[in-house]
């Protein structure tokens, strides 16, 4: 506190007449009236780049929509078989894994595959 004390009573106040000082609270305002008040800038709620990304999606859950009903029963139950073999497959995986042995000539198989 005491530094801002020093620092006020360091300034100069500029020299004025008594009008001067009179007509300060009014000039202000009238300056205050004529200039044009610039109004805060709103964000949007959401941006455009979210608008964007809900377009994409919905055109490309209509482009889904559209070819799940052109494509054929029979496709749909080939691929549907694919999934379901390519799913007992990847599930073999864990192990299968375990009839492997690693050491310093390589991979070695411990056990023969069943057929």
């Amino acid at each position: 506190m005491k530094r801002i004390d020093r620092e006020l009573r360091a300034m100069v106040v500029p020299d004025r007449n008594f009008d001067y000082w009179e007509a300060f609270p009014q000039t202000v305002m009238a300056k205050l009236r004529t200039a044009p008040g610039q109004q805060p800038r709103r964000r949007p709620a959401v941006s455009p780049f979210a608008w964007e990304f809900v377009l994409a999606l919905a055109c490309l859950v209509a482009s889904l929509f559209i070819c799940q009903t052109r494509i054929p029963r029979a496709v749909s139950y080939a691929l549907l078989k694919d999934k379901q073999e390519l799913r007992a497959t990847w599930e073999q995986i864990p192990n299968r894994m375990r009839t492997f042995m690693e050491d310093e000539h390589g991979l070695h198989r411990l056990i023969q595959d069943p057929q």
